[in-house]
């Protein structure tokens, strides 16, 4: 089968929708007009890649031998989050493994790597950090602290079985999967903690993406005649899973029961927020060739999806587009989260902004949808990048078909990242010196956070079969800052969805812990606040999940601020 008889996804999905409406007796919705996007020559942001500096040099390969198994397309994300509770943020890359013929051709094991922060801009790999304690095909990393320790735990989703790894407190892991009963099967592109039903225990949810095997992957051809990666569709959707954290260690199976397993889609991205403000925490799903799930938490431990109706299901020209990743954020600065999915080339990126019980499809007006058209991105994410208060947009760019451009000449397998700067006015612009003109890689994930305590939030790149890249934030003469190191009454190191409001020379701001976000992994749970010229935060209200609301006043800017819940 050649490829140019294998639907693309974005012809797949075009005739879809025209053949959906046909039946329906109704026209083809014409493709709105995108205005011009603008671009800011010299940026006052600027990143430096200091990867082989830190000693992150190294490659996270996809254990392939030009098989193109399905999967291999997807590797792979990492997490930044504080692992030896020294203070900083270490890093965690999730690891794939060769399969099938590809196992005899690598004679070194790929492993899964924890490095540690060194505290003075470098990085140590950690090789006792799992006691030789392994993972199946690793692909994406949830961050958070289950057992309330105070000490954040890992959940490494995989082709093939999930691992959980528990944090002994020291910098090193311990394999508790089976005691704990979370062992997804499967392939599973990521997953979120939460704690959905208010208990003071944070729960999981675990995205699957198709009923793959590497026993059932399907030979198809690319356009050289050569064995190539095949459309999704070729193979059948799978069910996520909701496990419920029973206090004593161990989780049950409530996907049924809480509503959130009947409709199979392929998963992609998940995040963890109240997007109603309601006091309980919702889930936004990305689906690769299908409409996004809103699951709005109903408060009686059961969820209903209200994609259709709020308007998150369907991209800018109403029909599913391939969605990967999301970013959630207040960048509008009225009071509520709105949420930027990532989908593929010739599809704008979206930006639904939230109107308060619905949505509304920015991504045009906002200027996302010009600048994001040939570009497939996987990792994203809302950072305050300038420390001004204003949240700007990153993308990790990469296509997943390394011929695309004998189908495309506009489009290239390596990709730029973007960065787009918020203006204040609802518009974001995208710079074009802000990052580094070589790192041209085929990116996946992204990952946010201070590495440096300096009050600058810098960035973590994935790539596909390549080194990561590690972008310092070397902005010069950025805003001054605020850093909240939060824990809960419960003892959670990690309270997701905690809400803080700052006001902050009049203005209020939003930030929250969100529950995974971006695409493969887990970024900073710090809350980090750009304060701009201001000094001090005149006021702020941390709500936490439990309906609790502490205030501070008067707090002095450039500090890592720790705040437990009382």
């Amino acid at each position: 089968m050649r490829f140019n008889r294998i639907l693309t996804r974005r012809r797949f999905l075009a005739e879809a929708a025209a053949g959906a409406l046909a039946l329906a007796g109704c026209k083809h919705k014409p493709t709105p007009v995108i205005p011009a996007a603008a671009k800011i020559p010299v940026s006052p942001v600027r990143f430096t890649d200091i990867t082989t500096a830190a000693g992150l040099a190294f490659d996270q390969l996809r254990g392939g031998c030009e098989m193109y198994y399905f999967v291999e397309q997807e590797a792979a994300g990492a997490a930044l989050f504080d692992a030896d509770g020294d203070g900083y943020l270490d890093i965690y890359f999730p690891q794939p493994k060769p399969l099938g013929v590809c196992k005899p051709k690598f004679k070194a094991p790929l492993r899964h790597r924890l490095y540690l922060n060194n505290r003075d801009g470098t990085f140590r790999l950690a090789p006792d950090a799992f006691r030789g304690a392994d993972t199946d095909y690793g692909i994406a990393a949830a961050v958070g602290d289950y057992d309330n320790d105070g000490h954040p735990d890992l959940y490494v989703c995989c082709y093939g079985r999930n691992t959980l790894f528990r944090n002994r407190g020291d910098g090193t892991f311990e394999d508790v999967t089976e005691k704990a009963g979370v062992g997804v099967q499967g392939y599973s592109t990521g997953a979120v903690w939460f704690d959905y039903d208010g208990d003071g225990l944070l729960d999981l949810y675990v995205l699957r993406y198709a009923e793959w095997t590497v026993a059932l992957d399907v030979p198809c051809r690319g356009p050289d005649g050569k064995r190539d990666v095949c459309n999704p569709m070729m193979y059948p959707p799978a069910a996520d899973v909701l496990l419920h954290n029973n206090g004593d260690g161990t989780f049950t199976d409530v996907t049924q029961k809480a509503g959130v397993g009947q409709v199979k889609q392929r998963s992609q991205g998940v995040a963890a927020a109240d997007f109603h403000g309601h006091g309980r925490l919702d889930l936004f799903v990305a689906n690769d060739m299908g409409p996004n799930f809103l699951f709005r938490n109903e408060g009686n431990g059961t969820f209903k999806n209200v994609g259709m109706q709020e308007n998150v299901a369907f991209g800018l020209a109403g029909q599913s587009q391939a969605n990967m990743g999301i970013a959630v954020g207040d960048y509008d600065m009225d009071g509520d989260l709105d949420v930027v999915v990532t989908t593929f080339s010739n599809e704008p990126y979206t930006l639904y902004r939230n109107e308060g019980g619905y949505f509304t499809d920015q991504s045009a007006p906002a200027g996302i949808a010009q600048p994001t058209r040939p570009y497939l991105s996987f990792g994203t994410g809302f950072i305050d990048t300038r420390n001004q208060g204003l949240l700007d947009l990153f993308f990790a760019n990469g296509h997943v078909f390394h011929l695309v451009h004998r189908e495309d000449p506009h489009l290239t397998y390596k990709q730029h990242n973007q960065l787009l700067l918020n203006d204040g006015n609802g518009h974001f612009t995208e710079v074009l010196d802000a990052l580094p003109a070589d790192d041209v890689r085929v990116h996946r994930g992204a990952c946010f956070g201070d590495i440096n305590n300096d009050g600058r939030i810098d960035i973590l790149v994935t790539a596909n079969d390549d080194r990561p890249t590690l972008l310092r934030n070397d902005t010069a003469s950025p805003g001054n800052w605020l850093l909240l190191q939060l824990t809960n009454k419960h003892g959670c190191c990690t309270p997701i969805g905690t809400r803080c409001i700052a006001t902050v020379n009049g203005r209020k701001l939003l930030r929250v812990v969100l529950g995974g976000g971006s695409w493969g992994g887990e970024s900073d749970h710090r809350v980090h606040f750009g304060l701009g010229s201001a000094t001090r935060v005149e006021h702020l209200e941390i709500q936490w999940l439990s309906g609790q609301k502490q205030v501070l006043t008067d707090v002095p800017a450039n500090q890592i601020l720790p705040v437990r819940e009382t």
